[in-house]
Formats: structure tokens, sequence, C-alpha cells
């Protein structure tokens, strides 16, 4: 698989390395005949520190590349119906990492897309994207802020971000990186819109299966909500679906695993 030619861009961050892995996963998915999810972009993605962690995975846990296919597959189908039978306005990628969505999803084209992430994260994604491509989806607007910094809404309505207009919201591999106050200054933000049946798509593994699958220095600090249905509920969310990515692996891809990492999607 070829590697992305632009060095020099802090790709030692451990959230880029992080965000690379996902895109490998991607990467080969979309070479299979009658893949699960297909991103012609994610092959732009791939660095040689991204490809370690990912056999390291796959040497424990060997779902783990399906079970982030699968995820992208829940979202991606759940952002479907939203886009295509509902009337949303607004996509937002928090914590976006090497997301493609905009490009790769023909039912987005026409609504506004917002991609938040750490400034060095949204700086690396934009040099690759310009040497490997030329330019930047037009349909994207990068956001560069923390998502468990206090304002980070009035950042992202700055960018041009309407609160008023019916919006979905991924947040995909992020809550299980922040810790308990993290996580309660990051929907104490979202809980300001307005309620007009915004949608959440959200992933979480449970603390036993992230004490083995983080390093220590990447978990939240102290662990964030271990239910997370319920910290949702209680927060005004009203939970859509919600499903374990290991009964999805056994839908989609004929294979069961037992490790607690679900996918859910809530509205508010």
């Amino acid at each position: 698989m070829e590697e992305n030619k632009v060095s020099g861009i802090g790709r030692e961050g451990q959230v880029r390395r992080s965000a690379d892995v996902v895109s490998i996963a991607r990467a080969q998915e979309s070479q299979k005949e009658g893949p699960l999810i297909c991103d012609p972009y994610a092959h732009l993605f791939v660095s040689p520190e991204g490809e370690e962690m990912l056999r390291s995975a796959l040497g424990r846990w060997p779902f783990f590349a399906e079970y982030l296919v699968v995820r992208d597959k829940f979202f991606d189908e759940h952002l479907r119906v939203l886009c295509e039978k509902e009337d949303v306005k607004q996509m937002v990628s928090l914590g976006a990492g090497n997301d493609m969505r905009a490009a790769r999803l023909d039912f987005l084209k026409g609504r506004k897309v917002f991609e938040v992430d750490l400034p060095d994260q949204i700086t690396a994604k934009k040099a690759i994207l310009k040497s490997e491509l030329g330019k930047l989806p037009e349909e994207v607007t990068y956001v560069g802020t923390s998502v468990t910094e206090p304002g980070f809404m009035l950042v992202l309505q700055k960018a041009g971000f309407v609160p008023e207009e019916r919006s979905v919201f991924i947040v995909e591999g992020l809550i299980y990186y922040l810790s308990s106050e993290g996580v309660d200054c990051f929907f104490d933000e979202l809980s300001h819109l307005p309620s007009l049946r915004n949608l959440f798509l959200v992933d979480h593994i449970s603390i036993d299966f992230s004490q083995k699958a983080l390093d220590p220095e990447k978990r939240g600090k102290p662990p964030y909500p271990e239910n997370v249905l319920s910290y949702l509920s209680n927060r005004g969310f009203s939970i859509r679906e919600s499903a374990l990515l290991g009964n999805l692996t056994g839908k989609y891809c004929g294979k069961n695993y037992q490790e607690k990492w679900w996918v859910v999607a809530a509205i508010r």
C-alpha cells in the first residue's frame, strides 16, 4: 500500500498515528470485492507508524480492523437515512481525524460539512490533501480546536456552523480518549444547541477493554462514563439505535466477537 509523501508535518503525534490506523483499515477494506465501505482517499494517509500500530493491534485483537470498518458502516447508514429522508443541512465530524465522508459519500453533496480536530491534526491533513490531490474538498470547513475546551461550539459557529439548522454530529473514536471532566465539558457544549432532533453518532468502549487496548497515556483520566447509554439519556438524548460491534461483525462479516465496543445513534 502506498504511503503518503508528506513528511515533517508532525506525523509523530499520537493522535495522527491513531487516525492513520483507521485509514489503513479503510484502505484495506476498500480494496476488497464488495467492500462494506469504500474510501478511495484512505490510502493517502497510510504511514509506517500507523501500519505498525495496526499490526500490533491485530496481534492482540484479530477483530480490530473489522470493528473499525463496521463502525464506519453503521455511521454511514444512519447518516444516509438522515440525509435522504429528513431535512439535514449540516454534518459535523468532531475529532475528525482522516475522515473523508464529505468527498466519498455522494448524499452529502450540497450540505455543509465541518471537520473539527486539534490544530496540528488539521494542518497535517490539509497538507497531505493539497500534496496528493492538489486541492481541498470544497464542501469542507476545517476547524482547528479542542473539543474539550469550553466555548468550542462558538469557534464552530464563527467558522459558519448554524445552530438553528438540523445537523448530524459524528463522534467517532473520541470519547474513550477523554477524561470524565472532558466528556462532561464536551456534552455541556452540545447541550446548548437548540432541540432540533439533531442526530449524534457515537462509539464507546468499556473501561475494561480500554485498559487493555489503549496506551495508559492515551486513556481518559479519570475514566469516562462506563454506561454511555445512561449518560446520554440523562442528558436528554433519545437513543435511536445501539449495537455491539461484535454483533455487527457477525451480521456483516460472519464473525461474532465479545469485546464491549458499542456504536450509538442518538437524537436530541
